[in-house]
């Protein structure tokens, strides 16, 4: 019941933090714009969020949209997993995924996306595909599910499920329609995929479908840059070992 405090207090006032310390906002269906750091999101989708006045808590039948400012953990933890830290990758990505996984906002997707391979690499495969099929229910209409979908995928090649794998990301490709001029988000979700495709090729030993899933990468998905320099380097190795592979 306590939800509809925030309501009530609400109606006329804006509430907010001095403009220095706000960082994110809460867009209501009805009512100004709240202001301050958000502290978290329970599981039915609600979410609390700390002002000058208190801390109070959102359901999410009130909530038009929600900004949600990155976190600057996030940038580091995303740099240790990319390092192959991810010992540290797990301890600082875990907490801000175990906040805010849910809220619609494209960092969090993403810090759970490489929570996921740290875990992985770990040796904690389960509890990666656990957060996987999290992500997956969390965002049912988004393309953050699609991004869940491959996390999942790379589940499965760690434990040598390479078949399950390819047939994972075969379904994956079925859901992504490329528009005619890629936007970002596309741009990366494809590249990502095409990216994990050259992976479980490569594991299985078709080194041809692997090289043609890497050159996809680097000419037609190339952003982010750091996931196509990658594919670069796979190219060379590829290449290096058989100067004579081709992709048909």
């Amino acid at each position: 019941m306590r939800y509809y405090l925030s309501i009530f207090l609400l109606s006329g006032l804006v509430l907010a933090v001095p403009a220095q310390a706000a960082q994110d906002k809460i867009f209501l269906k009805q009512g100004a714009v709240v202001e301050g750091e958000i502290q978290g999101v329970d599981a039915s989708g609600g979410v609390t969020i700390k002002m000058a006045q208190g801390t109070l808590p959102y359901p999410k039948a009130n909530i038009d949209r929600i900004e949600l400012a990155e976190r600057p953990e996030n940038v580091e933890g995303v740099a240790a997993v990319e390092k192959d830290d991810y010992a540290k990758g797990v301890e600082i990505l875990k907490p801000l995924v175990d906040k805010f996984l849910g809220l619609d906002a494209e960092w969090v997707a993403e810090a759970a996306g490489y929570l996921a391979e740290a875990l992985a690499q770990s040796g904690k495969t389960f509890e990666s595909e656990q957060l996987c099929d999290k992500i997956i229910a969390a965002y049912p209409n988004s393309h953050y599910k699609v991004k869940g979908m491959i996390g999942k995928a790379n589940t499965l090649l760690v434990r040598d499920k390479t078949d399950e794998a390819i047939k994972l990301l075969a379904d994956v490709e079925k859901t992504v329609e490329a528009p005619a001029v890629l936007d970002a988000k596309t741009m990366s979700i494809l590249s990502e995929l095409n990216f994990m495709k050259g992976e479980a090729y490569l594991k299985k030993g078709d080194k041809a479908l692997a090289l043609e899933a890497y050159l996809k990468v680097t000419t037609l998905y190339y952003n982010p840059p750091n996931r196509a320099a990658e594919a670069q380097k796979r190219i060379e190795e590829l290449r290096r070992q058989d100067s004579k592979l081709t992709v048909s």
